[in-house]
């Protein structure tokens, strides 16, 4: 039978997403500075500006936009010449300081820090929701969507962002951008071809190639010129920070950075938790590093009555007096249930006789579903979506730690990075047997380790050295191809208790 003709009124309400909890904060560390200031006092004579600055060497096109500041008219006095390992990156008046700005291009997220070069400190924070998440949440969906002719529209969107992250950043501490004089960028291997514009027909197909995976460096006009409303330092450069493999991009090596997994002289392993699972384990003066697909159920997705981290998002479950209680983000009221809720909520079922160690649901649950606040319920598909990813996890780690021929014991330490991590229960992740429960005593929650390691990048001397001393000493281990990390797999989809 036809329906009646007639309009149809569709209301989407507000999701919160534009609102998502982005975890923009790591511990700061100390760092020498390559950065040098020097006053200089204008002699018009003969002899050029650039031979009075550099009698030994010539200067670059940037150094000589620079230079070019010494020749107004206008100004009278000395000049200060702030110099990073010999070369000339900004020239201003006596009292000026000189900035620069590191950014993590996340998948869901991008976070921004302004740093004062000399002091070496962070002085302002800004934050995003990626915007390409209109062309698919995962790396998959964008990749796709770029070779069905979306590059460009992907390309200018993230552009756009950094330009609006770059001006917030200075209005929010009252800096001219005319004073920035570096940015450096980390990101996945996905997110950086999306960037720079490179086409991404090989990222998605065995076996799975990228266009590059090296440390670049390019003037910001290249990159933003059509986005700034208004221009940084004349001799600005952006700096992309090299990748190990596709699926192990600049982010991670930017994590390795930040611990300085690469000098640890004992076994110590590093973690980054998502929709896809990056790990490395650094022993014996080398670092074994891979990847695993994880699905979207640490991020809430695939979940019933899952959500990101926004506003009202249940992230924490506890079992008390009969009823399981919850706290959400912000204390609003409840929207859905995070990952961090996932993982309690499976760990309070397993120890409270409602979770068999099988993954399935006792008698105790009625109607295969358990209520948590209003209309929002965890099902038996929410805990069947959970194993998965804690195995890919649990799984791949250990693979690591075998092929290494090491055990628990020996890692001194576990470092976990992301948002996920930095919200997570560490008591329920080892109940579940997300993590070993043998490493909960040495785990360290790093927060957003890409963004750390740019601004360390940033405040370090030596850190192209470093990056390329990483990639030396990294070797990619293929998951799908190993043996135990395949017998594994299904094993490490149980709750037994270990």
């Amino acid at each position: 039978m036809a329906l009646p003709a007639g309009d149809i009124t569709i209301e989407i309400t507000e999701s919160g997403e534009s609102q998502i909890s982005v975890v923009d904060s790591f511990a700061h560390k100390e760092a020498t500075t390559g950065i040098s200031r020097e006053t200089f006092t204008i002699q018009k004579t003969a002899l050029s500006f650039a031979r009075q600055l550099e009698p030994a060497r010539l200067l670059s096109f940037s150094e000589l936009r620079e230079a070019a500041k010494l020749n107004d008219p206008s100004h009278e006095g000395d000049f200060s010449v702030f110099r990073e390992s010999g070369k000339i990156i900004r020239i201003g008046n006596e009292s000026e300081a000189i900035y620069a700005i590191a950014i993590d291009i996340g998948t869901t997220t991008l976070g921004f820090a302004l740093i004062d070069l000399q002091a070496g400190k962070i002085i302002s924070r800004y934050s995003a929701i990626n915007r390409q998440r209109e062309s698919g949440g995962d790396v998959i969906s964008r990749i796709q969507k770029a070779n069905d002719g979306a590059l460009s529209m992907l390309c200018q969107s993230v552009c756009k962002q950094i330009a609006e992250g770059v001006t917030a950043l200075c209005a929010n501490a009252a800096v001219s951008t005319e004073n920035v004089c570096k940015i450096v960028i980390a990101g996945n291997t996905t997110m950086i071809h999306l960037l720079l514009g490179l086409s991404c027909q090989t990222l998605g197909l065995v076996p799975f190639t990228p266009i590059t995976l090296d440390m670049i460096f390019l003037h910001y006009l290249e990159l933003l010129k059509d986005y700034l409303s208004s221009p940084l330092a004349p001799g600005c450069e952006i700096v992309v920070l090299p990748g190990i493999s596709t699926y192990v991009g600049a982010d991670i090596t930017a994590g390795l950075f930040y611990t300085e997994l690469h000098k640890h002289n004992e076994p110590a392993a590093f973690i980054d938790i998502g929709t896809n699972g990056e790990m490395a384990l650094a022993y014996n003066g080398k670092i074994i590093c891979t990847a695993t697909a994880a699905g979207p159920a640490f991020e809430g997705g695939n979940i019933l009555c899952g959500t990101g981290s926004v506003p009202g998002a249940i992230s924490r479950v506890k079992y008390e007096g009969g009823t399981f209680v919850i706290d959400t983000i912000q204390k609003k009221p409840p929207v859905g249930i995070c990952g961090s809720g996932v993982v309690d909520m499976v760990y309070q079922g397993l120890i409270n006789g409602f979770i068999q160690p099988s993954g399935r649901f006792t008698e105790k649950v009625q109607d295969n579903t358990i209520p948590l606040a209003g209309d929002i319920v965890f099902c038996q598909k929410d805990v069947r979506e959970l194993q998965l990813g804690k195995s890919a996890i649990r799984s791949g780690l250990d693979a690591l730690i075998n092929h290494a021929g090491l055990g628990y014991d020996e890692i001194k330490i576990l470092y976990i990075a992301g948002g996920f991590g930095f919200n997570l229960n560490m008591e329920s992740a080892a109940g579940i047997g997300l993590i070993p429960p043998a490493l909960l005593p040495k785990v360290s929650l790093i927060g957003n380790s890409a963004l750390g390691g740019a601004v360390q990048y940033l405040l370090s001397s030596d850190g192209d050295a470093t990056f390329s001393e990483i990639i030396e000493k990294t070797v990619e281990f293929s998951l799908p191809e190993d043996k135990y990390f395949i017998e594994h797999f299904i094993d490490n989809t149980s709750f037994e208790e270990e």
